[in-house]
């Protein structure tokens, strides 16, 4: 189990200095918006793979006029005290993330860590997540599955650099045939493990959320599924790969692949009737909580992943059937939480053990 237990920064976002030491449970970070209560969160996101909840350019977290960020942190992982240091390093014009766990960088320690934290995110664009974008539906699928399958990221990363290898290939009138038959070999497989990925995931937690509905008493029956005539199609790798060779006159004219997981989308269909579009704000939040505590049910229960979950701006258009979801996570796991909003006030619901930090603007 992770736990943040104190966090440090210095010329971070709009930070010049900032500390706090954290509650093991529940933390409720309040303060008007542009007080950097959300940048806090994404601070804390750094401390595992990736570029955080906002995944952006490393060079965009350094203050202004600054020349690095620096990131201190105490982190308990099964009783253990790690201190973490994250900075930056600018090489070529490019600034990648460093970190050292007990000031070592390794290979081993950096797998220990990534391996160890594992972080549910909501941010508030998700109120509208079936009226979003296919692509942020995807990326908020694949944060799920990354949640439990900890190389997840380097998988879609090696998937969407043979994608544009293979555009450039067919774009280039004398490229070598086995080259391009290669790269669609590996864009099968790769693609194949993306679609199985997201199909475990999303079948977990369609049974999840049916074995939870009667405890909790959810409002809606929700049923996720992916959105992807290729895929439905009884796909197998040599389909794959011969929708591929056949496509490949179109896909140089457009300079994309037509067929594939970067192409799918999910949708929620509600009480056997209706696509989750058609909700309310406020109730596709309630659809997407439903969707975390879901998930969160399956990694402390079933992949013993204690995740330490970062609900940004989550106090407003909490009605009675989202607090009470939301109440019913923090009641449930032993686990951390880290949850902002604009009103100390919005809180109220909850436990008078959380811990609140007024969070003001410098």
């Amino acid at each position: 189990m992770a736990i943040i237990k104190y966090i440090e920064f210095k010329n971070f976002r709009n930070f010049s200095s900032y500390k706090n030491v954290f509650d093991n449970k529940l933390n409720i970070l309040f303060g008007d918006n542009g007080s950097g209560k959300t940048n806090i969160l994404e601070g804390i996101s750094l401390i595992a793979k990736g570029r955080g909840i906002r995944n952006t350019n490393i060079s965009s977290l350094i203050k202004n006029k600054q020349n690095n960020f620096f990131i201190k942190s105490n982190l308990e992982i099964n009783k253990n005290n790690l201190d973490i240091q994250i900075t930056t390093e600018n090489k070529n014009d490019r600034f990648k993330k460093i970190t050292k766990i007990n000031n070592d960088y390794s290979k081993d320690s950096l797998d220990f860590l990534y391996q160890s934290v594992s972080y549910l995110t909501f941010v508030p664009e998700m109120e509208r997540l079936f009226q979003l974008s296919p692509s942020y539906r995807r990326n908020f699928l694949d944060r799920l599955v990354f949640s439990s399958e900890n190389n997840y990221n380097k998988l879609i990363n090696k998937y969407t650099k043979a994608l544009h290898e293979r555009v450039k290939i067919l774009q280039n009138k004398n490229s070598d045939s086995d080259w391009l038959k290669n790269i669609e070999k590996e864009i099968s497989t790769l693609g194949l493990e993306i679609y199985k990925s997201r199909y475990f995931l999303l079948t977990s937690i369609n049974k999840n959320i049916n074995i939870l509905k009667n405890e909790h008493k959810f409002k809606f029956n929700v049923e996720l599924k992916i959105k992807d005539d290729f895929y439905n199609s009884n796909i197998s790798y040599e389909k794959y790969l011969s929708n591929l060779y056949d496509s490949r006159h179109y896909d140089m004219q457009y300079g994309g692949t037509k067929i594939g997981p970067h192409r799918s989308d999910i949708k929620a269909i509600i009480n056997n009737d209706f696509d989750a579009s058609q909700l309310s704000t406020g109730q596709q939040k309630t659809i997407v909580l439903m969707i975390l505590l879901a998930q969160c049910d399956f990694l402390v229960n079933h992949k013993n992943i204690n995740p330490i979950l970062l609900f940004d701006e989550i106090g407003s258009h909490l009605d009675t059937d989202n607090r009470q979801i939301l109440l019913d996570m923090i009641n449930k796991f032993e686990i951390q939480f880290f949850l902002t909003g604009t009103d100390k006030n919005l809180f109220s619901f909850v436990s008078t053990n959380a811990h609140f930090y007024n969070i003001i603007k410098q």
